[in-house]
């Protein structure tokens, strides 16, 4: 399975970094996964694909609602 990007759905590309079975990757569209066996498990930085209203990836920094 070749994991996708939650933003832009391309394919994920090849790790910039990885541990074990944690791999980083950047997309092309701008936003990093984080990759774990395979599968997207988050997200971060931002895209230009992102959400209308949004102007960040990180959603702690939306006003209803708390970080985890």
């Amino acid at each position: 399975m070749i994991a996708t990007c939650p933003a832009c759905h391309w394919p994920a590309t090849s790790a910039v970094s990885r541990h074990g079975t944690v791999a980083y990757v950047r997309c092309v569209c701008g936003l990093f996964l984080v990759l774990e066996r395979g599968a997207v498990t988050a997200t971060a930085g931002t895209s230009a694909f992102a959400p209308a209203g949004r102007t960040g990836g990180d959603l702690a920094s939306v006003p209803d609602r708390e970080p985890s």
